[in-house]
């Protein structure tokens, strides 16, 4: 009896201190008993509470109630449940997992007595086969190559995006060396340096190179981390290729340094290389020459032909100018049609004007645009260090100042001396001077009166812009239009000459005096200028002229590039009642099938043609051709640059009496033209 009881105590004692959950229960499912275990293992204080919450022993744990009915069924049909995994909720509502073992209890006559079984928790278990689970799909679906090797380097597995990248299969690496994927350019001595600090510190990260199995080596982006830093150390190797990130920062590099448009180093980048070419020219004792050019007539052919056009021509310039230097010279475009040449090593001026010789016959041939040929010239400055300067900035602005001083003079090239330096100076003093005549009320117009040879009335008058200046007196148009085009004032100026003009008739008329119409210049700036049309409709508005008093002069060249522009823009104005005159004609670069087209009223014939009247017999065949064709299509004419005469005489007898110039008077202030306007019997007639 004794050792019954000592067996029983034992038993309890076994059942108390179990870590496992011991339960057993009736077969319709009370519990009759359960340990501290179990209760712990689903959240109770003791068996007591637990027997007490828990009356059937599936009742309220089973996730998925079809877990607890599987239970059940298994259960019942075999009497053993064998590690029974399922996740249940405790008493705090916390799901974990747990496995379970259960079998029936039956009497000497196969009675069911009880069911009993054991419970552990396997949340942790679970987790960790989770983890490695998720980890073995990253390791084959991640998009990074990884290497896992052993303490030696040896290649323990590859995953797939390993073999893609490189081109290797895991069977072919597996058991080989890592330094299989070192390259020549890296060398052993980096990658053992690599491999050392990822064992000391327990990882090593940054950019190299390394091979594929059958192309050249690319760059790659490393991760290499100890997983274990004993004797049985793993390691784990994560390439990324960056080949398409090194393209990418090698285009935003060069697009820093370069010009998108021809490719060429950019004014920043020629600066750097003409500082680092000074530096060499210094410690050499050699000289540096610096070519500054732009293309001659570059803004007309922009605004004639269009964007397009001009974007192309600055692209073929780029070409041509490569194939004139020597592989140590530098081109760069410095902005707009401006480029620049740095020659390093040069023994004097000889040596640059060879190679602008070179430019000036590069530019000889016309420009193929698509079937467009344009002849665009180049004027070229010349400078040299250190005879002309001492440093980058300075040079550049003498080689500047040296190519401003060849287009004025209609030079080729030419090289800088010290006056230049004066003409620079007195240039931006200019510009600043030009910048305030507007606000300060320098400009005036003066006019010059379109005639009727044959009756001697004035039909029209031409408004041209003077500059007054506080300092130098009148300013030559010659002079400050180039500077105003050049520093982008031209448009300003344009506006004010169109409101001037049309406020100017109006006070005639007010006062009695008629001028049947006035003309007003359009630049190509303001011609393409998208609020053209506002702008005259509002001169006219604050005038109170009419539109039909209103004559805008255009130039061939100004539509020859977008011909359905052009006629976009005329068709504008003639809606308004403005009438349009074909400036300069016979001297562009308009198709005369273009010509019927165009809504214009008048040809206006050039001086160019009329100065060697009336013996030049070709100037005289053209003039008739001009006047016959005007007739033929419902255009007015008049001829400009009539100084004699002769030439009038010759210019009616043909059928063009209408005519401007100093035969009959020049440009004159509004004060004297109002004179004109009251007494007209002074102007010549035939």
């Amino acid at each position: 009896m004794a050792r019954k009881n000592d067996d029983l105590g034992g038993y309890r004692s076994l059942f108390e201190n179990a870590v496992e959950g011991i339960y057993r229960t009736t077969p319709d499912g009370r519990y009759l008993d359960a340990n501290p275990a179990l209760a712990r293992i689903y959240g109770y204080k003791d068996p007591a509470e637990l027997i007490a919450g828990l009356t059937d022993i599936a009742r309220g744990l089973y996730v998925d109630p079809a877990d607890r009915d599987r239970f059940r069924e298994i259960l019942a049909r075999d009497s053993v449940v064998s590690n029974f995994e399922a996740r249940v909720r405790t008493r705090s509502g916390e799901i974990i997992w747990i496995a379970e073992n259960a079998r029936a209890v039956t009497d000497g006559r196969d009675r069911l007595v009880c069911y009993e079984g054991t419970v552990q928790n396997i949340t942790a278990r679970k987790q960790a086969e989770e983890s490695l689970r998720l980890a073995a799909t990253v390791f084959e679906t991640v998009g990074e190559a990884i290497v896992v090797t052993d303490g030696q380097r040896r290649i323990l597995a590859v995953n797939d995006a390993f073999e893609r990248m490189t081109g290797w299969s895991a069977a072919e690496m597996v058991g080989q060396s890592c330094d299989l994927l070192a390259v020549e350019m890296i060398g052993l001595r980096e990658v053992d340096e690599m491999w050392r600090l990822a064992a000391g510190t327990g990882q090593w990260s940054g950019e190299t190179w390394t091979r594929r199995k059958e192309s050249e080596p690319f760059p790659a982006a490393l991760a290499l981390t100890a997983v274990d830093q004993g004797i049985d150390g793993r390691f784990v190797l994560l390439l990324r290729d960056i080949t398409r990130k090194r393209r990418d920062e090698q285009r935003i590099r060069f697009h820093a340094s370069h010009d998108a448009l021809t490719r060429l180093p950019n004014r920043h980048t020629v600066m750097e290389a003409l500082g680092e070419s000074i530096v060499r020219a210094d410690q050499t004792g050699e000289r540096l020459a610096v070519l500054y050019l732009d293309v001659n007539r570059f803004k007309d052919i922009n605004d004639s032909y269009g964007h397009g056009v001009g974007d192309e021509l600055l692209r073929q310039v780029a070409r041509r100018l490569k194939s004139c230097v020597r592989a140590s010279d530098v081109i760069g475009r410095l902005g707009g049609d401006e480029f620049v040449m740095l020659l390093p090593s040069v023994g004097d001026h000889s040596a640059a004007q060879a190679c602008a010789n070179k430019v000036l016959y590069a530019f000889a041939e016309p420009f193929d645009m698509e079937g467009l040929q344009l002849f665009a010239g180049t004027s070229i400055g010349i400078a040299l260090y250190p005879d002309d300067a001492d440093g980058a900035e300075s040079l550049l602005s003498r080689a500047d100042a040296a190519m401003y001083h060849a287009k004025r003079g209609g030079l080729p090239y030419s090289c800088f001396d010290i006056e230049m330096d004066r003409q620079v100076a007195e240039r931006v003093s200019l510009e600043n001077d030009l910048r305030l005549a507007l606000g300060e009320d320098q400009f005036r117009l003066v006019y010059q009166p379109k005639v009727d040879a044959l009756s001697g009335a004035i039909v029209g008058a031409e408004a041209l812009i003077r500059w007054r200046h506080p300092m130098r007196s009148d300013v030559s148009p010659g002079l400050f239009i180039p500077v105003a085009e050049r520093a982008g004032l031209i448009g300003a100026i344009d506006d004010w000459v169109l409101v001037e003009a049309c406020r100017q008739v109006a006070e005639w008329r007010a006062a009695g005096l008629n001028l049947p119409s006035i003309s007003v210049n359009l630049s190509p700036a303001q011609f393409h200028d998208g609020r053209l049309k506002d702008k005259v409709k509002a001169a006219l508005a604050d005038s109170g002229l009419s539109p039909s008093v209103l004559e805008l002069e255009i130039t061939e060249t100004m539509m020859a590039s977008d011909v359905d522009r052009a006629i976009e823009i005329l068709g504008q104005l003639s809606a308004l009642g403005v009438r349009v005159s074909l400036d300069d004609f016979g001297t562009g670069y308009s198709s005369l099938a273009y010509l019927k087209l165009f809504p214009v009223s008048t040809l206006k014939i050039d001086r160019a043609f009329v100065t060697e009247l009336p013996g030049n017999a070709k100037d005289g065949a053209i003039i008739a051709s001009v006047i016959a064709l005007a007739g033929n299509l419902g255009f007015s004419v008049i001829a400009e640059g009539v100084e004699t005469r002769d030439q009038a005489a010759f210019l009616a007898a043909r059928g063009c009496p209408v005519m401007q110039g100093f035969l009959f008077s020049r440009p004159v202030n509004a004060a004297t033209f109002a004179a004109l306007l009251s007494n007209p019997e002074g102007l010549i007639r035939l």
